[in-house]
């Protein structure tokens, strides 16, 4: 589990290489969002150690504020 957690909070370092290459913008991010939310939370589901909401919730909205962090680091084009 914790292999995990810090391979997901790469995820801004690895959106900001990806930006500067030309890979992906920000409005790959904002296109994305719907299908990045509900796959964060289905990941978050996956990785909680209990299948209580309130601990979904713990783990999700630390996801979800990496993704936006990650849209916030690319430039826009």
């Amino acid at each position: 589990m914790h292999l995990v957690f810090g391979l997901v909070f790469e995820l801004p370092m690895v959106a900001l290489i990806l930006g500067k290459m030309g890979l992906i913008s920000r409005a790959f991010f904002k296109r994305w969002r719907r299908h990045a939310i509900v796959l964060l939370v289905f990941l978050a589901a996956l990785i909680t150690p209990t299948g209580d909401p309130f601990t979904l919730a713990l783990v999700s909205v630390p996801l979800y504020l990496l993704y936006e962090l990650s849209a916030l680091l690319v430039k826009n084009e």
